[in-house]
Protein backbone atom coordinates (compact mmCIF):
# COMPACT_ATOMS: atom_id res chain seq x y z
CA UNK A 1 0.00 0.00 0.00
CA UNK A 2 1.00 3.72 -0.35
CA UNK A 3 2.60 5.39 2.32
CA UNK A 4 -0.10 8.39 1.51
CA UNK A 5 -2.99 5.72 2.25
CA UNK A 6 -1.92 5.43 6.13
CA UNK A 7 -2.84 8.91 6.34
CA UNK A 8 -6.24 8.34 5.97
CA UNK A 9 -8.56 7.29 9.03
CA UNK A 10 -9.28 4.10 9.25
CA UNK A 11 -12.48 4.13 8.76
CA UNK A 12 -11.85 6.17 5.47
CA UNK A 13 -9.56 3.62 4.15
CA UNK A 14 -12.29 0.68 4.95
CA UNK A 15 -15.13 1.89 3.28
CA UNK A 16 -12.82 3.23 0.22
CA UNK A 17 -11.41 -0.56 0.06
CA UNK A 18 -14.94 -2.09 0.25
CA UNK A 19 -16.36 0.75 -2.37
CA UNK A 20 -13.58 -0.45 -4.84
CA UNK A 21 -14.00 -4.22 -4.52
CA UNK A 22 -18.17 -3.23 -5.16
CA UNK A 23 -17.19 -1.50 -8.14
CA UNK A 24 -15.05 -4.46 -9.05
CA UNK A 25 -17.52 -6.74 -9.30
CA UNK A 26 -20.54 -4.44 -10.37
CA UNK A 27 -18.06 -3.50 -13.64
CA UNK A 28 -17.26 -7.24 -14.09
CA UNK A 29 -20.88 -8.26 -14.31
CA UNK A 30 -21.62 -5.57 -16.76
CA UNK A 31 -18.07 -5.95 -18.68
CA UNK A 32 -18.94 -10.16 -19.06
CA UNK A 33 -20.19 -10.90 -22.63
CA UNK A 34 -23.68 -11.14 -23.01
CA UNK A 35 -23.52 -13.28 -25.70
CA UNK A 36 -21.83 -16.47 -23.92
CA UNK A 37 -24.90 -15.78 -21.12
CA UNK A 38 -27.32 -16.32 -24.05
CA UNK A 39 -25.93 -19.04 -25.38
CA UNK A 40 -24.32 -21.25 -21.99
CA UNK A 41 -25.63 -24.52 -21.07
CA UNK A 42 -26.51 -25.73 -18.03
CA UNK A 43 -23.33 -27.46 -18.66
CA UNK A 44 -21.74 -24.76 -19.09
CA UNK A 45 -22.73 -22.79 -15.57
CA UNK A 46 -21.84 -26.26 -13.74
CA UNK A 47 -18.51 -25.51 -15.23
CA UNK A 48 -18.47 -22.09 -13.91
CA UNK A 49 -19.62 -22.91 -10.63
CA UNK A 50 -17.26 -25.61 -9.82
CA UNK A 51 -14.19 -23.19 -10.69
CA UNK A 52 -15.10 -20.64 -8.58
CA UNK A 53 -15.34 -23.33 -5.72
CA UNK A 54 -11.55 -23.84 -6.64
CA UNK A 55 -10.33 -20.10 -7.10
CA UNK A 56 -12.51 -19.12 -4.13
CA UNK A 57 -10.49 -22.32 -2.11
CA UNK A 58 -7.02 -21.33 -3.68
CA UNK A 59 -7.77 -17.33 -3.10
CA UNK A 60 -8.91 -18.19 0.24
CA UNK A 61 -5.66 -19.98 1.19
CA UNK A 62 -3.59 -17.06 0.12
CA UNK A 63 -5.58 -14.55 1.68
CA UNK A 64 -5.24 -16.73 5.04
CA UNK A 65 -1.70 -16.50 4.48
CA UNK A 66 -1.58 -12.95 4.03
CA UNK A 67 -3.77 -12.06 6.86
CA UNK A 68 -1.39 -14.84 9.43
CA UNK A 69 1.91 -12.92 7.80
CA UNK A 70 0.79 -9.21 8.71
CA UNK A 71 -0.57 -10.26 12.02
CA UNK A 72 2.33 -11.78 12.93
CA UNK A 73 4.77 -9.03 12.10
CA UNK A 74 2.38 -6.88 13.67
CA UNK A 75 2.74 -9.17 16.95
CA UNK A 76 6.57 -8.92 16.73
CA UNK A 77 6.55 -5.13 16.04
CA UNK A 78 4.76 -4.50 19.13
CA UNK A 79 6.83 -7.19 21.19
CA UNK A 80 9.90 -5.30 20.05
CA UNK A 81 8.88 -2.44 21.50
CA UNK A 82 7.75 -3.51 24.66
CA UNK A 83 11.07 -5.15 24.84
CA UNK A 84 13.15 -2.22 23.81
CA UNK A 85 11.43 -0.15 26.50
CA UNK A 86 12.12 -3.28 29.49
CA UNK A 87 15.63 -2.80 28.98
CA UNK A 88 15.48 0.98 29.05
CA UNK A 89 14.27 0.57 32.43
CA UNK A 90 16.57 -2.16 33.28
CA UNK A 91 19.36 -0.11 32.30
CA UNK A 92 18.08 3.12 34.25
CA UNK A 93 17.65 1.15 37.50
CA UNK A 94 20.88 -0.56 37.24
CA UNK A 95 22.97 2.78 36.44
CA UNK A 96 20.98 3.95 39.43
CA UNK A 97 22.62 2.06 41.68
CA UNK A 98 26.16 2.62 40.36
CA UNK A 99 28.28 5.45 42.45
CA UNK A 100 29.58 8.18 40.56
CA UNK A 101 29.34 11.34 38.16
CA UNK A 102 29.65 8.90 34.64
CA UNK A 103 27.45 6.77 36.21
CA UNK A 104 24.82 9.71 36.59
CA UNK A 105 25.83 10.86 33.04
CA UNK A 106 24.74 7.34 31.73
CA UNK A 107 21.73 7.71 32.79
CA UNK A 108 21.23 10.99 31.63
CA UNK A 109 22.06 9.88 28.46
CA UNK A 110 19.31 6.89 28.25
CA UNK A 111 16.83 9.56 29.29
CA UNK A 112 17.88 11.21 26.11
CA UNK A 113 18.15 8.70 24.22
CA UNK A 114 14.64 6.99 25.06
CA UNK A 115 13.02 10.59 24.77
CA UNK A 116 15.10 11.30 21.07
CA UNK A 117 13.33 7.70 20.29
CA UNK A 118 9.89 8.78 21.51
CA UNK A 119 10.15 12.74 19.72
CA UNK A 120 12.53 12.06 16.64
CA UNK A 121 12.89 8.42 15.96
CA UNK A 122 8.54 7.56 16.14
CA UNK A 123 7.84 10.41 13.32
CA UNK A 124 10.76 9.25 11.31
CA UNK A 125 9.65 5.77 11.42
CA UNK A 126 6.15 6.55 10.31
CA UNK A 127 7.50 8.01 7.40
CA UNK A 128 10.48 5.16 6.66
CA UNK A 129 13.08 7.53 7.23
CA UNK A 130 16.37 7.00 9.33
CA UNK A 131 16.67 9.29 12.51
CA UNK A 132 20.37 10.57 13.04
CA UNK A 133 19.83 12.45 16.16
CA UNK A 134 18.62 9.38 17.61
CA UNK A 135 21.34 7.10 16.20
CA UNK A 136 23.80 9.95 17.71
CA UNK A 137 21.73 10.02 21.63
CA UNK A 138 22.59 6.15 20.92
CA UNK A 139 26.24 6.67 20.18
CA UNK A 140 26.83 8.64 23.37
CA UNK A 141 24.71 6.60 25.76
CA UNK A 142 27.62 4.00 25.06
CA UNK A 143 30.52 6.45 25.12
CA UNK A 144 29.24 7.49 28.55
CA UNK A 145 28.89 3.79 29.31
CA UNK A 146 32.89 3.23 28.66
CA UNK A 147 33.59 5.60 31.63
CA UNK A 148 31.70 4.19 34.22
CA UNK A 149 34.66 2.29 36.25
CA UNK A 150 33.49 0.11 39.81
CA UNK A 151 35.34 1.05 42.90
CA UNK A 152 34.55 -2.35 44.34
CA UNK A 153 33.65 -5.83 43.79
CA UNK A 154 29.77 -5.30 44.24
CA UNK A 155 30.36 -2.16 41.75
CA UNK A 156 32.13 -4.80 39.12
CA UNK A 157 29.37 -6.94 39.45
CA UNK A 158 27.07 -3.77 39.08
CA UNK A 159 29.14 -3.15 35.71
CA UNK A 160 28.88 -6.66 34.07
CA UNK A 161 25.02 -6.17 34.28
CA UNK A 162 25.35 -2.93 33.17
CA UNK A 163 26.57 -4.02 29.68
CA UNK A 164 24.50 -7.33 29.59
CA UNK A 165 21.37 -4.94 29.65
CA UNK A 166 22.81 -2.27 26.92
CA UNK A 167 23.88 -5.46 24.77
CA UNK A 168 20.37 -6.11 25.22
CA UNK A 169 18.80 -2.97 24.20
CA UNK A 170 21.25 -2.95 21.05
CA UNK A 171 19.42 -5.98 19.71
CA UNK A 172 15.92 -4.72 20.68
CA UNK A 173 16.22 -1.60 19.32
CA UNK A 174 17.36 -3.06 16.04
CA UNK A 175 14.55 -5.49 16.02
CA UNK A 176 12.23 -2.40 16.70
CA UNK A 177 14.03 -0.64 13.18
CA UNK A 178 13.84 -3.77 11.32
CA UNK A 179 10.53 -4.25 12.29
CA UNK A 180 9.48 -0.92 11.11
CA UNK A 181 10.14 -2.21 7.52
CA UNK A 182 8.22 -4.85 7.20
CA UNK A 183 5.40 -4.83 4.71
CA UNK A 184 3.58 -7.81 2.54
CA UNK A 185 5.82 -8.06 -0.72
CA UNK A 186 4.79 -6.41 -3.74
CA UNK A 187 4.51 -10.26 -5.60
CA UNK A 188 2.16 -11.34 -3.20
CA UNK A 189 -0.15 -8.44 -3.13
CA UNK A 190 -0.44 -9.22 -6.77
CA UNK A 191 -0.84 -12.51 -6.60
CA UNK A 192 -3.60 -11.71 -3.77
CA UNK A 193 -5.34 -9.03 -6.19
CA UNK A 194 -5.62 -11.05 -9.02
CA UNK A 195 -6.86 -13.99 -7.38
CA UNK A 196 -9.53 -11.84 -6.12
CA UNK A 197 -10.62 -10.22 -9.01
CA UNK A 198 -10.56 -13.99 -10.68
CA UNK A 199 -12.70 -14.78 -7.33
CA UNK A 200 -15.07 -12.42 -8.90
CA UNK A 201 -15.57 -13.68 -12.67
CA UNK A 202 -17.21 -16.34 -11.77
CA UNK A 203 -20.09 -15.01 -10.24
CA UNK A 204 -20.30 -12.41 -12.88
CA UNK A 205 -20.85 -14.92 -15.58
CA UNK A 206 -24.05 -16.47 -14.71
CA UNK A 207 -27.37 -14.47 -16.31
CA UNK A 208 -28.30 -11.14 -14.42
CA UNK A 209 -30.10 -11.37 -11.86
CA UNK A 210 -31.15 -9.98 -7.87
CA UNK A 211 -29.73 -13.25 -6.52
CA UNK A 212 -26.73 -12.93 -8.85
CA UNK A 213 -26.15 -9.64 -8.38
CA UNK A 214 -26.68 -9.81 -4.45
CA UNK A 215 -24.40 -12.88 -4.61
CA UNK A 216 -21.20 -10.98 -6.44
CA UNK A 217 -22.06 -7.82 -3.87
CA UNK A 218 -21.26 -10.00 -0.53
CA UNK A 219 -18.16 -11.63 -1.38
CA UNK A 220 -17.57 -8.19 -3.17
CA UNK A 221 -17.74 -6.64 0.24
CA UNK A 222 -15.90 -9.43 2.54
CA UNK A 223 -13.09 -8.91 -0.13
CA UNK A 224 -13.21 -5.43 0.70
CA UNK A 225 -13.33 -5.91 4.48
CA UNK A 226 -9.81 -8.73 3.80
CA UNK A 227 -8.06 -6.43 1.98
CA UNK A 228 -8.90 -3.71 4.45
CA UNK A 229 -7.39 -5.98 7.28
CA UNK A 230 -4.21 -6.52 5.11
CA UNK A 231 -3.91 -2.94 4.50
CA UNK A 232 -4.38 -1.77 8.10
CA UNK A 233 -1.90 -4.44 9.44
CA UNK A 234 0.75 -4.05 6.56
CA UNK A 235 2.96 -1.43 8.14
CA UNK A 236 2.78 -1.87 11.88
CA UNK A 237 3.96 1.69 12.69
CA UNK A 238 1.62 3.27 10.51
CA UNK A 239 -1.75 4.06 10.34
CA UNK A 240 -4.31 4.18 12.64
CA UNK A 241 -3.78 0.75 14.32
CA UNK A 242 -0.14 1.59 14.26
CA UNK A 243 2.56 0.20 17.41
CA UNK A 244 3.08 3.36 19.50
CA UNK A 245 5.78 4.76 21.67
CA UNK A 246 3.72 4.00 24.64
CA UNK A 247 5.64 0.98 25.95
CA UNK A 248 8.62 3.77 25.71
CA UNK A 249 7.37 6.86 27.15
CA UNK A 250 6.13 4.53 30.88
CA UNK A 251 9.79 3.42 30.72
CA UNK A 252 10.67 6.85 30.63
CA UNK A 253 8.55 7.61 33.55
CA UNK A 254 10.06 4.62 35.44
CA UNK A 255 13.16 5.84 35.30
CA UNK A 256 12.05 9.95 36.60
CA UNK A 257 10.72 8.25 39.45
CA UNK A 258 13.38 6.08 40.28
CA UNK A 259 16.31 8.07 41.67
CA UNK A 260 19.72 7.25 41.93
CA UNK A 261 21.31 6.00 45.20
CA UNK A 262 22.62 8.41 47.73
CA UNK A 263 25.70 7.49 48.70
CA UNK A 264 25.90 6.22 52.40
CA UNK A 265 28.27 8.66 54.13
CA UNK A 266 31.11 6.95 56.34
Amino acid sequence: MPLTAYALPNWVLGLGLVLAWVLIGLAAQALFPRRWREQASETDRNVVLASLGVIATINSLLLAFSAVSVWESFGVAEQAVQREATAIAQLGRTLALCDGAPARLARERLRAYGRSVVTREWPAMLEDRTSVTTLDAFDALFHALGDVRPDDAAGAVLLAQVWTQANDLISHRRARLQASKGKVPGTLWAVVLVGSVLTLIPLAAPPVSASSRGALLLLAVALGLIFHFLAAMDRPFLGSERVTPEAIEDALDTLQRFAPRTPVPP
